[in-house]
């Protein structure tokens, strides 16, 4: 029949028409004239519908081929060395260099011994990585490991279950020979179909040298598989493959002419840009870490420095404290509370009270050379007055009466069986954050501006010709304690305390942005 008819009769055949199972047998017995004519028609026994033993005898040999590989790469720790190795081997040595500077161990060592300038020096690291990593032989890095992973993924098929079929007494003691039986085809058409899809790449640019010289390596410089060897079996299976000789016995075993294999997905591993992801992480975690440590420690510093051992939390519900539940749910948390809980002491402690007397010292009784300047620091000063109430509104809202109080608690209650709810959680928690951010960096400049004009008076106060306030000696007479020194202390406490904010509203913002 020729090549045009056939394929009229394969389009009848998946047309659907009347006339297909006539069609198919058509094919059908088209097919099992072709096997005849096969190179490879020794594998079936036509008359009967059964593999023969020699097919069995077929695959036995590529098993005891591919045998000490396949022992071989089972090991997961095996092949994480067969990955790290052929990363390195498209390393330049300059990179290769800095690598071993930024292993675990070594990053651990560095760590511990610290200095000052330890962050720095991993943030070059990991920019010179970066670069080192842009190169074109890296590519090839990437197709050499996928190689491997359709090479490991052919080695461990399982030729064993399918040689039991043959042999039900089969073993891997290469000593004893099998004892193989033909087979219906029926009972290892999906076998046949699974072997069809994995069999390795006959690409002639397929690089299998620097595969097997990377086995070879981690191998402890004996041959995994010879590579001539290798080549042989490949140059086999290709022949196989192009004689289609296992698709006609799916074909006819399945009962379905225009049978056609599905080849499996090939590999896709981006090794070096996963490997320069995970080792990235790495290494910004460990800059963070140190980052955070420094902040908390500056934290605790200026936290000291402003309050003393005074107690700081002074809002009822807008705490640390209190957002631990959401945290044990592994929610956002009231983020912004130290933060906030400081503001509202440092309102409290200083500027309701010595500020409240430097003010009416400076603001009402001084006679400013230009009222300009006396009007621009009261605003700021009754700005942060202002903000006071804000800040009780926000945490009131927390309450049992409050507007959000009630829908948090009744959300914790439902988030364990209604998914939906810790969503709901993290919107309502969310908004709270970004209000309390929001009134802190209200508040920021306003401190800001009175911490300069604290500095201008009391270099002002200090001065033989006053140029902001004209009465200084005046003032001086209200107040036991020098007003220049009092200014000092104020400034120096205000200048700490913007510190202060910036370090914990920064610090969060960066982790939300990372979020």
């Amino acid at each position: 029949m020729s090549e045009e008819n056939i394929l009229n009769k394969v389009m009848t055949f998946i047309s659907g028409s009347p006339e297909n199972n006539d069609d198919k047998h058509v094919l059908l017995k088209q097919l099992a004239k072709e096997i005849q004519q096969n190179k490879y028609s020794k594998f079936y026994r036509g008359r009967y519908e059964e593999a023969d033993s020699s097919l069995a005898q077929y695959f036995f040999s590529i098993y005891k081929i591919i045998y000490p590989a396949r022992q071989f790469l089972k090991d997961p720790a095996i092949m994480a060395k067969i990955k790290s190795i052929t990363l390195e081997s498209f390393l330049d040595k300059s990179i290769m260099d800095l690598i071993k500077r930024l292993t675990t161990e070594k990053l651990e060592e560095r760590k511990r011994a610290g200095g000052p300038n330890f962050s720095t020096e991993l943030e070059k690291d990991l920019e010179a990585l970066t670069v080192g990593f842009d190169s074109p032989r890296l590519a090839t890095a990437d197709k050499t490991y996928n190689l491997i992973l359709i090479f490991s993924r052919f080695v461990t098929w399982d030729f064993p279950a399918f040689l039991k079929k043959f042999d039900p007494e089969f073993a891997q003691d290469f000593s004893i020979p099998p004892k193989f039986t033909p087979l219906h085809t029926d009972v290892i058409m999906a076998d046949l179909s699974s072997f069809c899809s994995i069999m390795p790449s006959f690409d002639p640019s397929d690089d299998w040298k620097t595969v097997f010289e990377i086995f070879k390596y981690c191998k402890g410089g004996t041959d995994l598989i010879p590579l001539d060897v290798w080549n042989a079996l490949l140059a086999n299976l290709k022949d196989l493959k192009q004689s289609k000789m296992l698709e006609f016995i799916i074909r006819l075993a399945s009962g379905n002419p225009v049978w056609e294999v599905k080849i499996a997905t090939k590999p896709d591993e981006h090794l070096t840009s996963r490997w320069l992801n995970e080792k990235a992480s790495e290494i910004r975690r460990i800059i963070t870490g140190i980052t955070d440590n420094q902040r908390n420690t500056q934290i605790t510093a200026l936290e000291k420095a402003v309050f003393g051992t005074n107690e700081t939390t002074r809002l009822i519900y807008y705490t640390k404290e209190k957002g631990k539940i959401l945290v044990q749910k592994d929610l956002e948390s009231y983020e912004y509370a130290p933060a906030l809980n400081h503001l509202t002491a440092f309102i409290n402690d200083f500027i309701k009270k010595e500020m409240q007397e430097l003010a009416d010292i400076l603001l009402v009784r001084g006679q400013w050379t230009k009222n300009a300047d006396s009007i621009v620091m009261s605003d700021a000063y009754h700005s942060i007055l202002d903000i006071l109430p804000e800040i009780q509104n926000l945490d009131a809202s927390l309450s049992d009466d409050g507007s959000n109080g009630p829908r948090i608690r009744g959300a914790l209650l439902r988030a364990d069986r209604d998914p939906g709810q810790a969503k709901y959680l993290k919107s309502i928690v969310h908004n709270l954050n970004e209000e309390a951010l929001h009134l802190i960096n209200r508040t920021v400049p306003s401190f800001v501006t009175i911490g300069k004009h604290l500095k201008m008076l009391m270099e002002d106060s200090q001065k033989k010709s006053y140029e902001l306030i004209m009465n200084w000696k005046e003032l001086s007479f209200m107040t036991t304690v020098p007003l220049p020194q009092r200014l000092s202390e104020a400034y120096k406490l205000v200048n700490y305390f913007i510190q202060l904010m910036l370090l914990e509203a920064r610090a969060e913002e960066g982790e939300e942005e990372e979020e």
